[in-house]
């Protein structure tokens, strides 16, 4: 079989497949930043936009091996499986090269090496997913490696770059032994569906508690979507947030607690408009419920909820940032005030953009507030790590509160606008 025909259907295949186009569109968006940060001269953040690229890849291909895995006929088309990994190979390896190809022209300290880390972490998730099909809904955490990409590429003693390389042909070699072998899985086709629905995220659930029953109904309607899954996410991310504190005063160490944090709240609000884009059927039945006055009235209550949903994570970045302050001395109220203002701007831009949201491609473009977000958080660090003053970006983020305000405001009048009569 010659090389060009495997290519055939690509652009299909993985452009046009909701779950696939999500991460890939992902990966584009860091590249297009990685561009604008070069020319900008802002080097220290495009090590992160490499690991996201690799990342966000990695999940693509994680992706389509799930879907091959959840379709039937797979086996009864000729060329079918062969092509998907051959086109999974070669977008692999496009953007792996092109990564290490930025790293070495860019002069980046440790960016080859940073590159491979990501490119492992990668395999070894697809290899996961390979072995363990409901292994795909723990996707969202491999992009929580993102910020310690670089101290892990660091900490490699020795030749560091020849013992990740290997590792990372080791690894390929384990995954391609296991991804020619692979078959149909009975519940690959329920993780395929509980991805476009829920944006791949799992948590363990609570059960019926009376507590759980009120944040319910505390974020109705903006939980019709995503479900119980919301309040799960909500309540779940402050006792990890106060866990990682603990273990930060106890151990001595300086895990970001507050950035991941404003990450997982970041990404919490874009869930919110990912379900409702995803699950757009489900829109008349919301309707129907008692409650509303129309349309409007609808509309008016979904806008609510999503004040009340950002006045919570807030409240929450504010009362952990707090609690961090206490344990560090060094922790200012500048620095409080930067964390949970910039949180609230992410939060509140992600879900005033996601009310006009009217397809999955809208709301991947909306991942850009989530990079920006973390550039922008993680850059201060790095400034008041290296001793300067961020008065001025205090400032910034007051600027961004109103303007952020403003795209709550025309974002509601884009909710629905045309979908009901």
């Amino acid at each position: 079989m010659r090389w060009p025909n495997s290519l055939r259907g690509m652009m299909c295949m993985w452009f046009f497949d909701l779950g696939s186009v999500s991460f890939l569109g992902t990966a584009m968006l860091a590249f297009v930043l990685m561009l604008l940060l070069s020319m900008g001269g802002k080097l220290e953040a495009i090590s992160m936009m490499l690991g996201m690229m690799q990342v966000s890849t990695s999940a693509a291909i994680a992706w389509q091996f799930n879907r091959l895995a959840a379709t039937e006929w797979a086996a009864l088309v000729p060329h079918y499986r062969h092509n998907v990994l051959i086109q999974a190979v070669f977008i692999g390896s496009v953007v792996t090269s092109i990564s290490v190809f930025t790293s070495i022209l860019l002069e980046l300290p440790m960016g080859v090496e940073l590159v491979l880390v990501a490119t492992l972490a990668g395999l070894s998730f697809i290899y996961f997913c390979c072995r363990y099909v409901k292994g795909f809904y723990f996707s969202f955490f491999l992009f929580l490696l993102l910020p310690f990409l670089d101290d892990i590429a660091k900490q490699i003693p020795g030749p560091s770059l020849l013992i990740i390389a290997i590792a990372v042909f080791m690894v390929a070699g384990l995954l391609w032994r296991e991804i020619v072998a692979l078959k149909w899985h009975n519940e690959a086709r329920s993780v395929y569906l509980n991805g476009l629905e829920m944006g791949w995220f799992w948590l363990p659930s609570f059960g019926s508690l009376r507590f759980m029953s009120y944040i319910d109904r505390f974020l109705h309607p903006a939980n019709f979507f995503l479900g119980a899954m919301l309040s799960m996410i909500v309540v779940t991310m402050p006792i990890i947030a106060l866990l990682v504190t603990l273990i930060n005063y106890i151990a001595d160490i300086e895990l970001p607690v507050l950035f991941i944090l404003g990450q997982f709240s970041a990404i919490c609000c874009a869930m919110v408009h990912w379900s409702r884009v995803q699950r757009w059927r489900a829109v008349e039945a919301l309707y129907m419920l008692p409650g509303f006055d129309g349309k409007q009235g609808m509309v008016e209550a979904f806008a609510a909820a999503q004040y009340r949903l950002l006045a919570l994570l807030t409240l929450m970045m504010a009362v952990i940032a707090t609690l961090v302050g206490l344990s560090n001395d060094s922790f200012t109220f500048v620095l409080w005030g930067h964390v949970v203002l910039s949180t609230f701007c992410a939060c509140a831009l992600l879900l005033g953009f996601g009310c006009a949201a009217k397809g999955a491609i809208h709301i991947t473009l909306t991942m850009l507030v989530v990079v920006a977000h973390s550039i922008w958080l993680s850059s201060s660090l790095i400034a008041i790590r290296d001793g300067e003053e961020i008065i001025y970006w205090l400032f910034v983020d007051i600027g961004l509160v109103a303007f952020s305000m403003l795209t709550l405001w025309w974002g509601k009048k884009k909710l629905w606008s045309g979908d009901l009569a």
